[in-house]
């Protein structure tokens, strides 16, 4: 992974977060990222901070790594953490510290300056706040930021976050309003309400006018055209109350000696099949009678009780 410094392009990368990353997946993720970016002979180089809130046991093997592939880094520290004894290995493997208050200011201002250049986050879910302002400081001025801990993904702001532009104000269209205005004023045009009596002394010419009117299909039978355009109009007269109009019966002349006779025939006949029914229950009654008597209880002879063996029996309890 050794890159070497001749060329004057490359790539800088900057590291922060306090997040815990075995070292062999991150160099895995780190060397793919910079075969990636720059060409062979074009270096790379690595920005470190090193403040005791920020630095970690994973930073710390990212920076002994960077020395064993002899990747040139630098070391942005405060002057409080400068003489920390747990930074002096670090501060001593760096081409360059750079001494600041404002650590993330002189990152920022590290990363835009160079030719190509990224932030990678070693995230910490217990400072998920803290570390997401720290990197919208970075998204806003146009660095790429890439979460470490996640496979690269790439960090930035959501829709709807803080910074982005408002959505301008749609103008509205003078002729879709004047179209508007001539619907609302035809859908408030009166509409003529027929009640039953008054279609029913139309003739079927003016009834059939009205209904080809109200957008209904013209009928041949007057009376359904009249039901359509008043259910048309969500009148409760659709359904026609015809007129009750009595209706004469002639009653034909009755046969008394068929009757008679008629009558007979069915007293003998219904005789008859009560006879037949009494005389079949009789026999069935019979025949269950017999089936359901007790037999008598055979005569059984005492056996006499078995002698006892010498095999213990088991007591179930």
């Amino acid at each position: 992974m050794a890159r070497g410094s001749k060329a004057q392009e490359g790539v800088t990368i900057g590291f922060l977060g306090t997040g815990e990353m075995e070292v062999d997946p991150a160099t895995d993720l780190i060397e793919q990222f910079i075969n990636e970016s720059v060409k062979p002979e074009e270096p790379a180089k690595f920005i470190f901070p090193l403040t005791s809130a920020e630095f970690s046991d994973s930073m710390d093997r990212l920076a002994e790594m960077a020395r064993k592939s002899k990747i040139a880094y630098e070391c942005i520290v405060t002057p409080e953490d400068k003489k920390r004894r747990a930074f002096q290995e670090v501060i001593n493997g760096a081409v360059h510290t750079h001494t600041v208050t404002d650590i993330w200011t002189q990152m920022e201002q590290i990363l835009v300056d160079a030719p190509k250049s990224a932030l990678f986050v070693l995230w910490d879910d217990k400072r998920d706040d803290e570390l997401q302002e720290i990197c919208f400081k970075f998204v806003d001025a146009d660095i790429n930021v890439l979460d470490l801990t996640n496979n690269l993904v790439r960090l930035g702001r959501e829709e709807g976050d803080e910074g982005e532009a408002p959505d301008e104000p749609e103008e509205e269209d003078e002729g879709t309003d004047e179209a508007e205005e001539v619907r609302e004023l035809e859908a408030e045009a009166v509409v003529s309400v027929f009640t039953r009596a008054q279609l029913e002394k139309m003739s079927h010419s003016d009834v059939k006018d009205v209904a080809v009117g109200l957008g209904l299909p013209p009928r041949k039978a007057r009376e359904n055209m009249i039901v359509a355009i008043l259910e048309a109009q969500g009148s409760p007269e659709a359904v026609s109350e015809a007129p009750e109009r009595p209706q004469a019966v002639t009653a034909a002349p009755v046969d008394v000696d068929a009757l008679s006779e008629a009558l007979t025939a069915f007293r003998k006949g219904l005789a008859d099949d009560l006879e037949e029914f009494r005389l079949a229950f009789a026999s069935t009654v019979e025949g269950i009678l017999f089936n359901v008597a007790p037999e008598k209880p055979m005569e059984v002879e005492d056996e006499p009780a078995p002698e006892p063996s010498g095999r213990r029996r088991l007591v179930r309890r």
